[in-house]
């Protein structure tokens, strides 16, 4: 055979597949589709995850696009004298401020503006943007300028919304009612393009004036001279500013961003690769099904002196041109998923790490690239061990179908081997992964875990074959039918229970974190009334609540504590945290937060008013952090030692959480005003009566939502589950898939058995028999995928629940079994087993007896 080379060898493989490819439809587009399914998935969530990332580094860049360099504060705003202090440096080119606040719009409920104040006259080197009306004209800058109230917003929320040129926006501010007039529209230069449509932008004077905010600054984007070290310049600079200013690239910053979304993302993309995962076990099952059913083709091919090598080659030449049709058809798909599930995702973002609005998805080649990569590799690895048993089947023994059905299902000691290998990495990724901090490698004890089940399957079949003892005629035909093929049934049991095991673990998971986050609330979320703004509630933390609502609270006679709730990012060792603060006198004997050490009302009764402090969970696994360590962070007085009075339980953020007392907020942060109140009543009773005055108070003085307790459980219940919506999608994709892979693998035994059933209908075997043949086998596929499915999806759960989960965010999280999931999936999994096989034995009921034999 080794004669026989380019076109003759081309020829003869393109005869070979596309024969047996237009015999079997069915089977080819349901490899096609299994690969297309996985690919979608994946390359959906990779280019959302990207598209992240590129839509904040847009929003970012729409006022500092040019920029190399910016300033901002961890707690917010900064005085603007530091734009002096920075405007002097020699090697500034440019250094122009920036202020930002987030307000609703009245008339368009649940939609809001991310107003930036802007220098006109100091930013235009740097910004990516220009503002036009019908024309761009020049002077339209400076009738902008003219304009207190003018505002330049997007022109794709404006045609959503309908707003024109000339309409007026009411804003609700902290500071009450505001409106803006739409002067421009902002036309983006190709660097902002993708950003927030959300933005807008005003004169920064007159920003600072309408949002009362004089004086102060968000940020200060600045250009640094050309040759010289931007290193350089950010120490010096550094030295110069106060501490608790932070002097960055916005390539820093970027990679912060990053760090912030990386679980999440990492998180998405792992759930995305078990849709493939599980489509590997229907490639694989079908490519030995082709091998089988091709026995004759193969023993003549091997006789004219084809050797095993090309056996082999022409398996994965099959399997590579399925492949690249289905990655063919994943990308656009996976595209078109992409902006279905954008939304999703994107609230999901706001609600948790940063205010980001994805409106457009970003292509990125890389991830096309990775996708189809991800996808030959699967195909290549799913194809490769049936072509290599293939090429060791003897010529003279490929002619007999029951030694090769016999051959490739020899399930043995290798199995055992693999099954206790398997387990043992598991453990040792887990150990791994919670002991040493390796995080990545949890997802490799997950996949260990469902590999281990897959390869015990089989062992699991054979045990079941051998000690059932069935007493009727039909019970045996069963299990015969069932042992003949146990080389297809265990791969679709394999598949089957994987999928099984995915939903049901990160049900398991869902449920658990659900429950513990709903005692966790009972016991720490105690106030009777809660305060803030409806900014905050819509796109995160972001505005302080106005004295003089605070004033007015304060003075109703009903209300017997107040705790002030403050929050802002800082940074600890490199990796960002959040720094919170409410009033540890008030919070004690009321606020029952769960510690890993000592009475609640105690500790925090000791650290009131001291640098004791209390840190999360995360935190703490994070950096190996226990209480009596000290904790240094950056203030505004420099660098200050903070001794760890206990560690608690806290469900609100992954990145790690420290906890200060109102008064050493400060004490040692230049930081006054809150970002919501909580109100403990007198009589609890009257919290509906107190709760309708205060809406009625607040209503006409700014932007402000009052929530009862049960209310404020709803908005966080609903935000929770908005998180993990996407993961009914990814659920739902692998039963597809394992769904499909039953049908078509049974419409193959159908197909293999007609001379088979042929001979038992010549028997005087009714039709009822047949059906009964069919729908027994499937049903006992179904039951042992259940069975397995069960045990593996309960053990993946612990994985999920303990180590995935512990390794990226450090949660305590208390089990919680959801049973009525675990009741109806299973017995789901067998009626659709028994449903797919339906078709099936219609079909060889329906077939002509003596054309059957006449075939055979």
């Amino acid at each position: 055979m080794s004669k026989i080379k380019g076109f003759g060898l081309l020829k003869i493989f393109f005869h070979h597949s596309l024969r047996y490819f237009c015999g079997h439809p069915f089977l080819f587009f349901l490899n096609i589709f299994c690969i297309a399914l996985g690919i979608a998935n994946f390359i959906a969530i990779q280019l959302i995850n990207h598209s992240a990332l590129e839509s904040f580094r847009a929003s970012i860049d729409l006022v500092g696009g040019k920029a190399n360099l910016e300033i901002t504060a961890e707690n917010g705003s900064f005085d603007e004298e530091i734009l002096s202090s920075v405007v002097k440096e020699p090697y500034i080119q440019v250094a122009t401020p920036v202020l930002e606040q987030v307000c609703m719009l009245e008339n368009h409920p649940g939609e809001y503006l991310d107003v930036v104040g802007v220098d006109f006259l100091t930013n235009r080197p740097i910004r990516s943007f220009e503002l036009s009306s019908t024309v761009n004209k020049k002077e339209d800058v400076l009738d902008f300028l003219k304009d207190p109230f003018a505002v330049g917003i997007n022109k794709k929320l404006a045609e959503r919304l309908g707003i024109k040129i000339g309409d007026f926006l009411k804003l609700r501010t902290p500071e009450g009612w505001v409106e803006l007039r739409v002067h421009s529209f902002l036309e983006l230069e190709s660097g902002a393009i993708g950003s927030d449509e959300h933005l807008a932008v005003m004169d920064i004077g007159n920003a600072q004036e309408v949002f009362h905010m004089a004086g102060q600054l968000s940020r200060i984007s600045c250009l640094v001279s050309r040759g010289k070290d931007r290193m350089e310049t950010i120490r010096s600079l550094q030295e110069k500013l106060p501490p608790s200013v932070v002097v960055q690239t916005p390539e820093k910053r970027n990679m912060k961003v990053e760090k912030m979304l990386g679980s999440f993302q990492l998180n998405l993309t792992a759930l995305s690769l078990i849709s493939l995962f599980v489509g590997m076990f229907i490639i694989y099952n079908t490519v030995l099904v082709g091998v089988v059913r091709r026995r004759s083709e193969i023993a003549l091919l091997r006789c004219l002196g084809l050797g095993p090598k090309w056996i082999i080659a022409a398996c994965l030449g099959e399997s590579l041109i399925i492949g690249i049709l289905g990655i063919s058809l994943g990308m656009p798909a996976g595209y078109l998923l992409a902006c279905k599930l954008i939304g999703w995702v994107s609230s999901s973002l706001t609600s948790l790490y940063l205010l980001s609005s994805i409106e457009r998805i970003f292509i990125s080649p890389y991830h096309f690239a990775l996708a189809l990569g991800m996808g030959i590799v699967a195909v290549g690895i799913a194809s490769v061990f049936p072509a290599i048993e293939a090429s060791r089947i003897d010529p003279v023994q490929a002619f007999s179908r029951a030694t090769l059905e016999e051959k490739v299902h020899r399930f043995g000691l290798f199995w055992v081997i693999c099954v206790i290998l398997f387990v043992l990495l598991a453990l040792l990724f887990s150990y791994l992964s919670f002991e040493r901090g390796l995080s990545v490698l949890s997802f490799g004890a997950a996949l260990f875990i469902l590999l281990a089940f897959s390869f015990v399957s089989p062992l699991v079949c054979k045990i079941i074959v051998r000690m059932a003892r069935p007493r009727k005629v039909i019970f045996k035909l069963i299990l015969s039918h069932f042992n003949r093929s146990m080389h297809r049934n265990a791969l679709t049991i394999s598949a089957l229970l994987t999928a099984l095991a995915m939903v049901i673990s990160v049900s398991v998971m869902i449920t658990s974190f659900r429950h513990t986050v709903d005692g966790w609330l009972k016991q720490s979320v105690r106030a009777d009334l809660f305060v803030t703004t409806a900014a905050n509630l819509a796109s995160g933390i972001h505005q302080v609540l106005s004295p003089s609502v605070e004033e007015i609270i304060a003075a109703d006679n009903r209300i017997e504590a107040i705790d002030r709730y403050y929050e802002f990012r800082s940074e600890f060792r490199n990796s960002p945290i959040k720094i919170s603060s409410i009033s540890f006198a008030v919070a004690a004997g009321r606020n029952n937060l769960e510690f890993r050490k000592g009475n609640p009302e105690k500790l925090f009764r000791e650290a009131a008013g001291s640098n004791r402090i209390f840190i999360n969970e995360s935190l703490s696994r994070k950096f190996n952090l226990k209480e009596k360590d000290r904790l240094s962070l950056k203030t505004d007085k420099g660098m200050v030692d903070f001794e760890i009075l206990g560690v608690f339980k806290d469900f609100t953020t992954e990145f790690g959480l420290v906890l200060v007392d109102r008064q050493t907020l400060n004490k040692f942060w230049n930081q006054k005003g809150s970002h919501s109140l909580a109100l403990y009543l007198k009589d609890a009773g009257k919290s509906a009566v107190v709760k309708k005055e205060l809406d009625q108070k607040l209503c006409s003085m700014g932007d402000y939502i009052v929530y009862s307790n049960e209310e404020l459980r709803k908005e966080i219940f609903r935000i929770f589950d908005q998180t993990f919506s996407i993961t009914h999608l990814l659920k739902i994709t692998s039963l597809l898939i394992s769904a499909a892979g039953i049908f078509f693998n049974l419409l193959i035994l159908s197909s293999e058995r007609n001379y088979e059933m042929a001979v038992l209908r010549s028997l005087g075997a009714s039709r009822k028999v047949i059906y009964a043949l069919v729908l027994g086998e499937s049903g006992l596929v179904g039951m042992i995928s259940s069975l397995l499915g069960l045990m593996a999806g309960l053990i993946l759960a612990v994985v999920l629940t303990y180590v995935i989960n512990r390794s990226f965010f450090g949660w305590t999280i208390d089990w919680s079994t959801p049973w009525i999931t675990l009741i109806w999936l299973p017995l789901t999994a067998i009626v659709v087993a028994l449903c797919a096989s339906l078709i099936p034995a219609h079909q060889l009921c329906k077939e002509n007896i003596s054309e059957s034999l006449r075939i055979e």
